[in-house]
């Protein structure tokens, strides 16, 4: 994240903080503000900027290649409680940025893949997709979300990902799922951090406790995908090199809504 982006993103940290209670059970719960709270502190890290230069270092080597999905976002995170289903500013900024780069500097056939496509267009873009003549990349919002059946996905940059392991599970398994001539798929999710690692040793126990939060959120679904993935050992080294620089002793990490 930019220092701007950590900044707001403890700011709604400790407004969530406000929003949680003990219900007659004396369980932990949020209110409906801390929900709302926690939405746009998600779609924060789904967008952090940095990740469309990172995008546009690791798909350099797969510039020529074709069955590329870009996932970009999930419009069912909706600011002020919008239910409508609409796909939201800060995702069309993104996926627009992320069009622009792929298709006017890297000079890739790619296509958008949104609610905004009705069913006649994206029926011709998966066929298109299939092919993998005229159309190399779908960037797409929600799409893995909504039981979208694309199994010639060989590729996936997944710049928006959730916490929720029933969720990112699901995402998971529909880029896996099997179609001819497909072995394996190449899956690269991308871990968002408070801050550069070489900073973390410097920091003051406060700071340090601050980022533990978000560190820990990512930590947990980069072990899971680690775990089953045929370069378990590299993913592992980046995951060690995450938790030396924390400190952190290699556990069993929980996930944790909030």
């Amino acid at each position: 994240l930019s220092e701007t982006e950590w900044d707001m993103y403890l700011y709604l940290s400790r407004e969530i903080g406000k929003c949680v209670s003990k219900d007659k059970n004396g369980v932990m719960r949020l209110n409906e503000k801390g929900k709302k709270i926690a939405i746009k502190r998600a779609r924060l890290v789904a967008a952090a900027e940095q990740k469309i230069s990172k995008l546009q270092e690791v798909i350099e080597p797969y510039r020529n290649d074709n069955h590329i999905l870009v996932y970009c976002g999930a419009a069912s995170l909706l600011e002020n409680n919008d239910n409508s289903g609409n796909v939201l500013d800060q995702d069309i900024r993104q996926i627009d940025a992320i069009t622009d780069m792929l298709g006017n500097y890297l000079k890739m056939k790619v296509s958008q893949f949104t609610s905004k496509e009705d069913i006649r267009e994206r029926e011709v873009l998966k066929r298109e997709f299939s092919k993998g003549e005229n159309l190399q990349a779908l960037i797409a919002i929600k799409c893995l979300d909504e039981g979208v059946n694309i199994p010639k996905i060989k590729i996936a940059f997944i710049l928006a990902s959730t916490t929720n392991p029933k969720e990112y599970i699901q995402r998971r398994g529909r880029v896996l799922r099997l179609a001819e001539g497909k072995r394996f798929a190449t899956i690269y999710d991308f871990i968002t951090l408070p801050r550069p690692l070489l900073e973390v040793p410097y920091l003051t126990h406060e700071n340090r406790e601050s980022d533990l939060g978000l560190v820990k959120k990512e930590l947990c679904r980069a072990e899971e995908f680690s775990r089953i993935s045929l370069n378990s050992i590299e993913s592992f080294e980046i995951i060690d090199n995450i938790r030396e620089a924390y400190e952190l002793q290699r556990e069993v990490l929980s996930y944790e809504e909030f």
